[in-house]
């Protein structure tokens, strides 16, 4: 305590400085109406600017949780969307059934292992035959397409990209329904090729592929991608066209499993007409 008051005493001028520098800004701010609206501005846009940084940081630091909520929510959106459900006859009328009946199911899963430098890529899902995952089901991202589910456990299903070299997707341009095949050559995660385009059609960069509907996976209307380039064969019969895919295979994070949910009628169907034959 005596060295304290000895320091005091010793450097009371500087203190005496201090206080009387705040006493005059103090006045200074209080009886000016200028410079006193000068401070709050500028109390304000510090305050602002901190609050503002404090609440990226806070979102930065919950975007893992954000991105898991919109991704449940917008499968479960999908699945009421007319699109989701079957029209099964419009001039009949059915005990205790309704005009659409649900075709497809969506279940959010997370990507937690993903390939795209190899010739046959994979991912890995955290959903399962638990979770109400079935093998051979479409696996997409908003509108875009992804892959297929080859492989199905309790917990996780291992889902073949469409950048492998077994993949063929039936797909259709968009502006005159014109039936294609799409398949990935390797190389290049971003681009694909677009096999047997019929010598009749116009072939423009930028033409939307989208799916055909005509597969057990995809539902019709999915976006597959754009023409980026193509060739014009003078001995074939078929025009190929290089595609730029809708979807960044490199950032995936969260994905929609799409389950038919009329799958086992359809096969049940085709069992039948084939054994007939």
């Amino acid at each position: 305590m005596r060295y304290l008051l000895y320091f005091f005493r010793k450097h009371y001028f500087y203190f005496l400085f201090l206080f009387l520098e705040v006493l005059s800004l103090v006045l200074l701010f209080n009886f000016n109406e200028y410079q006193n609206s000068a401070l709050s501005r500028l109390s304000a846009n510090v305050a602002g600017s901190v609050l503002n940084l404090s609440s990226d940081i806070s979102e930065y630091f919950s975007l893992k949780r954000t991105n898991k909520i919109l991704a449940e929510d917008n499968a479960n959106l999908h699945s009421y969307l007319r699109d989701a459900f079957y029209q099964t006859d419009t001039h009949s009328y059915y005990h205790k059934d309704t005009l659409y009946k649900l075709e497809y199911k969506y279940i959010s899963a997370k990507v937690i292992s993903n390939s795209t430098n190899k010739r046959n890529n994979f991912l890995m899902l955290n959903k399962g035959t638990l979770h109400g995952i079935e093998n051979h089901s479409g696996v997409i991202i908003g509108n875009r397409i992804v892959g297929q589910i080859v492989s199905v456990s309790q917990h996780f299903c291992w889902v073949m990209s469409i950048l492998n070299k077994d993949t063929k997707i039936s797909g259709k341009f968009r502006k005159n329904g014109q039936l294609v095949n799409i398949e990935w050559g390797g190389g290049t995660y971003r681009r694909g090729e677009v096999k047997e385009i019929p010598k009749h059609v116009v072939i423009e960069k930028g033409d939307t592929i989208i799916t055909s509907g005509n597969s057990d996976v995809f539902p019709e209307g999915l976006i597959i991608g754009t023409i980026d380039d193509y060739t014009i064969a003078q001995d074939e019969n078929f025009n190929n066209a290089t595609l730029l895919f809708s979807t960044d295979f490199n950032s995936l994070s969260y994905v929609e499993v799409v389950i038919d949910m009329m799958r086992q009628e359809k096969d049940a169907l085709k069992a039948s007409f084939k054994s007939s034959n």
